[in-house]
C-alpha cells in the first residue's frame, strides 16, 4: 500500500490517535500519534498461535456433496514505538467459510 499513492491518506491516518477514538488504550500504552501497521497473512502456523486445533485453510467435501470453503486469516497489528522500531501489540484471528451444496 505504500507504493500506491491512492492509499497515502489511508496510511497518514492509520495512527494510535485515530485508534484511540475507539480503543484509549492504545493512546495510553504507546502514546499519540505513533504509527500502526497490519499484516495479513494466511499462515497456517500463525493461526496455531491463537486456535491449536483449528483446521488449515482449504476446501472440504463430504460423502453428501456437501461443500465448505474455509479461509483462516491472521491479522498482526504491529505500533511503531520508536522510528524504525516496531512492536506486535495485537493479533487478530478470522475464520470466514463458505457453505453450498452441489446436486
Amino acid at each position: 500500500m505504500k507504493s500506491n499513492p491512492k492509499t497515502s491518506p489511508f496510511l497518514n491516518v492509520l495512527t494510535t490517535t485515530t485508534v484511540g477514538a475507539v480503543l484509549p488504550q492504545f493512546i495510553d500504552n504507546y502514546g499519540k500519534d505513533k504509527k500502526i501497521d497490519l499484516l495479513f497473512s494466511p499462515s497456517h502456523n500463525l493461526f496455531l498461535d491463537g486456535f491449536p486445533s483449528s483446521k488449515m485453510t482449504g476446501v472440504y467435501i463430504d460423502k453428501n456433496g456437501n461443500w465448505k470453503i474455509q479461509l483462516n486469516i491472521v491479522v498482526l497489528v504491529n505500533v511503531e514505538t520508536t522510528p524504525g522500531r516496531w512492536e506486535s501489540v495485537r493479533s487478530i484471528y478470522m475464520t470466514i467459510v463458505f457453505k453450498l451444496k452441489v446436486k
